[in-house]
């Protein structure tokens, strides 16, 4: 089923319209560090972030989350992804939003063991004009050192939303600590500069229990629908089957002037 989905959405997307805001998904993981992880997603982020990744990680996962921000605002968002598939590996997610909702696919192909590749798109559909617009996202993921994963993800390919390229990188000091750096560039982004990045750090705790902290500087901040600065920070416990995510993030200031904003965020994932 999420194979055919991709299928249709390959077909649909270059007739949608062009008029919506880039949207894009961060978990609580993912919002605790910062905005960062493109270069090694846990679970169904790869959906989001890096589609390339799901062929890295052969489960077959179901995820729900929830998002309060202050001023008052609510996300809601529930995804699945089978990365156990031969052919290739794929996910889908909804995510409802204050002012629309957004649907996003992604598949994956490992070229070699530590290759893989990887095409997604998205479709937003605004609440009050119930018009749609889409674009595609390509990734790639290299494991070249024990030490080092990297990947490149090129967000908004046709350019309806605007168009970004990320480099993603993660570091492995040691064995309880992972380091992730996200830099990012928008050449025809106008409202802002066009480069930023999110930067973040894991530290594993126990067995199970991970502590992550992060910032963002001219990055995206998805749930406001812009960029700004901002740090978060986030708490992960992972069992044999299940993954319970927080996170408290905070924007200082962003491109579109808003004040001050808090979020919290709750996500539960279970795979097999």
């Amino acid at each position: 089923m999420i194979q055919l989905f991709l299928i249709f959405s390959l077909v649909v997307v270059p007739f949608c319209s062009k008029n919506a805001i880039a949207v894009e998904y961060h978990s609580p993981r993912t919002l605790g560090l910062g905005g960062a992880g493109r270069a090694t997603p846990l679970l169904n982020d790869a959906i989001y972030l890096n589609p390339s990744y799901a062929s890295f990680a052969p489960v077959y996962s179901l995820s729900g989350g929830y998002s309060a921000f202050r001023p008052g605002g609510r996300n809601y968002q529930i995804s699945v992804q089978d990365s156990r598939t031969e052919l290739f590996q794929a996910g889908v997610g909804f995510t409802k939003r204050e002012g629309d909702s957004a649907v996003n696919i992604g598949a994956s192909k490992l070229a070699v063991d530590r290759l893989g590749f990887g095409i997604g798109s998205k479709f937003i559909i605004n609440d009050q004009t119930q018009k749609m617009t889409s674009d595609f996202i390509f990734s790639t993921s290299y494991i070249g050192l024990q030490w080092m994963y990297s990947t490149l993800v090129i967000d908004n390919i046709l350019d309806h939303f605007d168009r970004t390229f990320y480099l993603g990188f993660k570091f492995i000091p040691t064995q309880n600590i992972n380091i992730y750096l996200d830099p990012l560039y928008s050449p025809q982004y106008t409202k802002g500069k066009k480069a930023g990045y999110h930067f973040g750090v894991e530290f594993g705790l126990l067995a199970d229990f991970f502590f992550r902290i992060g910032k963002y500087q001219d990055g995206e901040i998805p749930y406001l629908k812009t960029r700004g600065d901002g740090f978060g920070l986030s708490f992960g416990w992972i069992g044999p089957k299940l993954n319970l995510d927080y996170a408290l993030s905070r924007a200082l200031q962003t491109h579109r002037g808003d004040g001050l904003t808090t979020v919290n965020s709750f996500a539960m994932t279970i795979f097999f």
